[in-house]
């Protein structure tokens, strides 16, 4: 069944009681909450989430995404809040396995990310001990970007890859109504999609657009 996580990246935090209960107004399954350190990108937000203040006001399964260096490092004070999921990056990490063990012992579901040009094959080591690859279709650092359409072919790819594993596809950036079809057609499980939905006039109606064609 496909699945909707809303990135509230581009919300408006000044107001975020009435932006979390616009979702919870929804189907939306989880809402991503994408935690950035300024060094594996340029933008800093780990201050800009105030997670007890988020979990408090929702019943939605969070999903976070770290865009971190040393993600191992840093686990722990996502652990603390009791996500579904916690997602690191592949990409300049040395200790994957031990990311994976430390969020899967605290019974969370673990991903792990690949940017845009990063191989697919890099992923295969993991593919037994995880629960989700989400795919970047976009470059990391901010919301509001275009999508990249070499992203389709990566995951018809990475369907093959996982043929024999249990894992989900998830993929974050640029995703709209205009690609989620052919994204979910080709292998998708769940689509993060942020300024589509959250600035959307009628984040009810967007969401189903996501969905239905």
């Amino acid at each position: 069944m496909s699945e909707v996580s809303v990135s509230i990246l581009d919300c408006d935090f000044n107001n975020l009681n009435s932006e979390i209960e616009k979702v919870n107004n929804t189907n939306i399954n989880y809402i991503h909450i994408d935690i950035m350190d300024g060094v594996f990108v340029d933008r800093n937000t780990k201050k800009l989430f105030d997670l007890d203040k988020i979990s408090n006001l929702t019943d939605k399964n969070l999903d976070i995404h770290l865009m971190i260096e040393n993600p191992l490092d840093s686990i722990d004070e996502y652990i603390n809040i009791n996500p579904y999921l916690i997602s690191f990056h592949i990409e300049n990490n040395d200790k994957i396995l031990k990311c994976i063990n430390k969020i899967k012992s605290k019974g969370i579901n673990a991903g792990i990310a690949i940017n845009p040009n990063t191989n697919l094959n890099l992923l295969k080591p993991y593919l037994k001990d995880i629960d989700l690859v989400l795919v970047m279709s976009v470059f990391p650092g901010k919301g509001g970007q275009k999508f990249i359409d070499s992203t389709y072919e990566r995951i018809q790819k990475l369907n093959y890859l996982k043929d024999d594993y249990d894992i989900k596809i998830s993929v974050d950036g640029g995703v709209n109504n205009s690609n989620s079809k052919k994204l979910l057609e080709l292998g998708s499980d769940i689509l993060v999609s942020g300024s589509f939905l959250i600035k959307n006039s009628n984040i009810l109606t967007a969401y189903k657009s996501l969905l239905n064609h």
